[in-house]
């Protein structure tokens, strides 16, 4: 003979479902709740300005006085190049910085506007960092915040405010929602206190921020 379910059983497990539900969402609430003043951290890559050193007229290069990695002063002869016509270009460093890229070697030619070398200040380093739309207005010209780089864990440098972007990034097809207008960056600029040569361009890097929201 088959038994029929007990209708009290179904309506215990309902409840209990629903219970466990409800604690969930509470927990889940909890959480959002307590990080939303906690400090955060946004990353970007440091970068310097880069230079692209070309020849004006190209020809066969003659000799490259420098590598990558090394140390150029103002004026310092870089490259020689012996022009078709028969000049001598010499190319020479317009700041005092270092090589970052070598793109020739003597015996090639050289194409006219082509880069050949690229030099940088790599005292005078930047980081731009991404922020979201919703922590865009806590941000000001000149402010200073503590920047780490995973090289020296146990440093800490500073970033000052330089530019701020006054256009989004990305913008979404809706930014109708609160959930949209979240989804929007703006791209914050910051100049790097000299580091004593351990900031390097490319280095990935963290900036430490009050949530303000």
């Amino acid at each position: 003979m088959e038994q029929k379910k007990s209708p009290r059983r179904f309506v215990r497990l309902v409840v209990l479902v629903a219970i466990v539900g409800a604690v969930g969402y509470v927990g889940y609430q909890y959480v959002q709740t307590s990080n939303a003043n906690a400090a955060y951290t946004l990353s970007g890559t440091i970068e310097a300005t880069e230079i692209h050193l070309a020849s004006q007229v190209g020809g066969q290069v003659k000799q490259v006085h420098v590598a990558e990695g090394e140390h150029v002063s103002v004026g310092q002869d870089l490259i020689d190049v012996y022009s078709a016509s028969g000049m001598n270009e010499e190319i020479t460093s317009p700041i005092d910085g270092v090589v970052l890229e070598r793109l020739i070697e003597p015996g090639e030619i050289a194409a006219p506007g082509s880069t050949l070398l690229v030099v940088a200040d790599v005292n005078t380093l930047s980081l731009t960092i991404y922020v979201p739309e919703n922590e865009y207005g806590q941000f000001s010209l000149g402010q200073a915040y503590p920047v780490s780089v995973d090289s020296f864990p146990s440093d800490t440098f500073s970033g000052k405010v330089s530019h701020i972007s006054d256009q989004a990034e990305f913008t979404p097809r809706n930014v109708q929602t609160k959930e949209g207008r979240e989804s929007t960056v703006f791209a914050i600029k910051l100049s790097l206190a000299p580091s004593g040569g351990k900031l390097k361009p490319g280095m990935p890097a963290d900036v430490t921020l009050a949530n303000k929201s």
